[in-house]
């Protein structure tokens, strides 16, 4: 007897908003814990997410963006009322006193509950983000917009946020 694939969700993380990445993460995570196969395709912003150390870089807007990009998922901020890294801040403490989780810990669950994690090939050659910056896990690889499109069209929910 054989046994049926699992279904599957693919997201695109375009933004490195701490909100937004919260809500893509949630709802992996919510996913992953249903018995689902779950991918995020970070590009551009979203990639600040993956990002554990900035190497430097020879070109000076390279240099230039990758000093502007947060690094980790504990140094993005706020999509509306960031106020200078305050907004993030006082989010997290509600979120603490609340007992919920950051993007941190919605990333780490992530993790543990085996989603996939993609670096968009393209976003981190124009961003000069090299492999040597991305955090060390064994489902984050790097790949072009044709590996996430296959597996979005074998997927039963597809999201861009």
């Amino acid at each position: 007897m054989s046994q049926s694939k699992p279904e599957q969700m693919s997201l695109i993380l375009f933004s490195g908003d701490f909100d937004k990445a919260m809500a893509a993460l949630t709802l992996a995570n919510g996913a992953a814990g249903n018995g689902m196969q779950v991918s995020i395709f970070f590009t551009f912003w979203g990639i600040s997410l993956l990002r554990q150390k900035n190497l430097g870089s020879e070109l000076f807007l390279e240099k230039l963006f990758k000093t502007m990009m947060p690094i980790g998922a504990d140094k993005i901020g706020l999509s509306k009322f960031n106020f200078c890294g305050v907004g993030p801040w006082l989010l997290k403490k509600l979120i603490r006193h609340k007992h919920g989780q950051t993007t941190q810990d919605l990333l780490k669950i992530a993790i543990e509950r085996k989603v996939r994690l993609v670096a968009c090939e393209a976003s981190l050659k124009l961003l000069g983000i090299t492999n040597e910056e991305l955090l060390k896990y064994e489902l984050l690889e790097v790949a072009g917009v044709d590996s996430f499109l296959q597996t979005a069209l074998e997927s039963k929910i597809a999201m861009f946020i």
